[in-house]
């Protein structure tokens, strides 16, 4: 008798073109791959290089994975030459336009998964993963016949206060940006945030226009199931609270970032970084649990005066200090003056102090790993946030934007595993604008001082009982994160599931 196989599942996966999006969905896109899927990841010329990166450093993972450049329409939607990526933007007068080039690049997208039902019968795409903001994959993937999962980069708790304030609209009876609004999603804690604390779509002023906004809960509203980067133990019943909210399947599939990652003393530093092996052999010569690590993701920019405030706590610090400060070469002169006053060849280190500064990138997962790191200070976007999870590596918040703010309320008030700077305003950016209605980045006054800065992170790196408190928690959670992705784990289990479904 003659036995057919079934052929295997193939993902159509979409990343939405911000750096902090595109890495945590290729990673899952790899995962699929090593549960038996194959793959086809669709991005632009410009972040090409990257994604195979993030492919190739999952080793025999990558087996099944093909990576596709389709052209980006930049300049076809008045956008500079190689501007693909969110983190490329330099105007918010430019967001429309990048929305716009991302419309047309999911007609490309359109184009080629026909191609491939026409050509490659045995490649037919059976699902579709897209990223938050490619509200037209929805479409793609009716017109092949197959399910869609949309990708946020968020973690399910902020999802879910989304979710609530989509739904019941509490922030829109408010006028004060102060005023604090009620989100209780997830009792018995209590979460109350200003609404200039609300994430961008909640804002009353975004540079994102209004029917991309709408087109996105349309998106959201019509797609079978969420995808989280993110582990079901870590969350306290925030995925199953978000799946009753939506009536959407909800995959918790994370921390992505176990996968595929050697451990720090087996990283090959040769081909791309000289600043990743000064930050690791600078980490060697400390003592174990001995550094704080500081950065702000791929975009976090701090207006001059606010880095100013946290560069003078930080030279002040007794530890050993990691920082990596993205943007150092747009920096006013004042402040680059002085980051400048003491270079020398391996990096820069300010006067007087342990404070090691690197420009631009940093190895973030091996560095977090170190068992030099005792304590990380972070801007709270998620992937940061459950890379320092999956370390098991204690932190100071400092959110800047977007639902960094309602991170910052679970890692501190729900896991205990972190203790808040005090940020109260988020940080203006191409896409939140003037939130105030008026002012700039470049001229923002200090929200943060540095005596402030100083006393919580004294309170992360010899917090006495509670600081010990906070390692344990991080530790354990350390622990579950890595069996939530072993054989039989919960976000095992979840790959296996969205391997059926999309099958």
């Amino acid at each position: 008798m003659e036995v057919t196989l079934c052929p295997k599942p193939h993902f159509v996966v979409i990343p939405w073109p911000a750096t902090s999006h595109m890495i945590p969905i290729v990673d899952i896109g790899c995962l699929l791959a090593a549960h038996g899927a194959s793959v086809t990841i669709i991005t632009t010329p410009a972040s090409s290089q990257l994604v195979q990166s993030r492919v190739d450093r999952a080793g025999q993972g990558s087996a099944g994975i093909t990576v596709t450049a389709l052209p980006f329409p930049g300049a076809e939607s008045g956008l500079p030459d190689g501007c693909e990526r969110l983190d490329h933007i330099a105007s918010v007068d430019l967001v429309p336009n990048f929305f716009d080039a991302t419309t047309q690049f999911g007609e490309a997208v359109a184009r080629h998964c026909r191609l491939l039902m026409a050509t490659h019968r045995d490649r037919r795409p059976s699902c579709v993963v897209a990223g938050m903001c490619h509200t037209w994959a929805h479409g793609v993937a009716r017109e092949l016949g197959a399910p869609c999962f949309i990708f946020h980069g968020f973690c399910a708790f902020a999802l879910l206060c989304c979710e609530y304030l989509n739904t019941h609209k509490p922030h829109e009876a408010v006028e004060s940006l102060d005023e604090l609004i009620d989100v209780p999603v997830l009792p018995p804690f209590e979460f109350k945030f200003p609404k200039r604390q609300l994430p961008i779509q909640f804002l009353p002023s975004s540079s994102i226009p209004e029917h991309r906004l709408r087109e996105l809960r349309e998106f959201e509203l019509a797609v079978d199931g969420i995808v989280v980067n993110s582990f079901e133990e870590l969350e306290h019943d925030s995925a199953a609270r978000l799946a009753a909210a939506t009536g959407k399947t909800v995959l918790a599939v994370g921390p992505v970032s176990l996968f595929g990652a050697p451990p720090p003393s087996l990283l090959d530093l040769s081909a791309s970084s000289d600043d990743a092996r000064r930050c690791m052999a600078w980490l060697d010569a400390k003592k174990a649990e001995s550094v704080l690590y500081v950065s702000f993701g791929s975009a976090g920019r701090m207006p001059p005066a606010q880095l100013m405030q946290l560069g003078l706590a930080l030279v002040s610090c007794p530890w050993p200090v990691l920082w990596v400060i993205k943007g150092a070469d747009t920096l006013n002169d004042d402040v680059s003056e002085w980051l400048q006053r003491n270079t020398n060849g391996d990096g820069l280190r300010l006067p007087g102090s342990q404070c090691l500064v690197v420009r631009g990138w940093a190895p973030q997962v091996a560095i977090l790993e170190h068992p030099a790191v005792a304590g990380f200070l972070t801007h709270c976007g998620w992937g940061s946030t459950l890379e320092s999870v999956a370390a098991g590596v204690p932190m100071a918040t400092w959110p800047f934007y977007a639902e960094q703010f309602l991170n910052e309320k679970l890692i501190v008030e729900v896991l205990g595993i972190g203790v808040s700077v005090g940020v109260r305003k988020p940080t203006e950016s191409v896409l939140t604008g003037a939130i105030d209605g008026g002012g700039g980045g470049g001229k923002a006054k200090a929200d943060v001082g540095m005596e402030q800065v100083k006393q919580v992170l004294d309170m992360l790196m010899d917090g006495g009982v509670e600081g010990e408190a906070r390692k344990t928690k991080a530790k354990e959670l350390k622990a579950k994160a890595k069996t939530a992705l072993e054989l039989g784990g919960s976000s095992y289990m979840n790959l296996e599931k969205l391997i059926q479904l999309g099958a």
